[in-house]
């Protein structure tokens, strides 16, 4: 018998199961809520999660001087959601720019991010604007809420785009992950909500606030440390 060394080997026929499926069946799945402002038939396929704040009724945006907001907030401890995006504390806070505090957000949402693997996984969202610096006083907000959190801490997590007075790595980015603080992974089978708030300010017409939405989940190179620095 020899040592089980050898110099090259080649094993042929092993099946590879790679499908290519809606945005709302992937491995991380992005599913819109009942909003007709966000839809999962975005992209070149029609197949992909796509946020458009204009109409086929004649409405092509957001008025100046006015807030939006697609989903509740319902759901959120009273306490923290001043607290939310982030620490230290964005001025102002989701709380107070937010117009529907009642509705659940789990019944009513803009979208949910689902992991549909077979292991708990490290989420993060970010939105990159396609213009920014946004105008002094208008912001974006992203909202989530895991249900399965072990506290309000753990459950509720945002991010803030645009005029904020502490910008910072934990405001710009919503994160599930059980190695930050404040935070927890999101488990096999399991799903967040997210609630957005566009608070137009004084922002004049044309203004672009549109962006790209990126999602990554497991142990992935860009990945952000809301801890860094703390």
């Amino acid at each position: 018998m020899g040592t089980g060394a050898f110099t090259a080997a080649e094993l042929d026929g092993r099946e590879a199961n790679i499908g290519v499926v809606n945005d709302s069946n992937g491995l991380i799945g992005l599913q819109s809520g009942g909003s007709e402002y966000v839809t999962n038939t975005g992209g070149s396929g029609e197949n992909e999660l796509m946020i458009d704040l204009s109409s086929t009724g004649g409405g092509e945006g957001v008025n100046p001087n006015s807030t939006y907001q697609v989903g509740g907030l319902g759901q959120f401890d009273s306490s923290n959601i001043d607290l939310v995006p982030g620490d230290p504390t964005v001025d102002p806070p989701v709380g107070q720019v937010a117009i529907d505090t009642t509705t659940l957000i789990s019944e009513e949402y803009a979208f949910k991010v689902m992991n549909q693997t077979d292991s708990p996984k490290d989420i993060e969202v970010t939105y990159n604007a396609n213009d920014e610096p946004f105008p002094d006083g208008t912001r974006l907000f992203l909202v989530a809420y895991y249900p399965e959190g072990g506290d309000s801490s753990e459950q509720e997590e945002g991010l803030v785009v645009g005029s904020v007075a502490n910008e910072n790595a934990k405001s710009a980015s919503i994160i599930f992950d059980d190695d930050q603080q404040y935070s927890a992974s999101i488990g096999s089978g399991k799903e967040f909500f997210v609630t957005i708030l566009v608070d137009v300010g004084g922002a004049a017409s044309g203004t672009d606030l549109g962006g790209t939405l990126t999602v990554r989940a497991g142990s992935h190179d860009d990945f952000t440390n809301a801890d860094a620095g703390t």
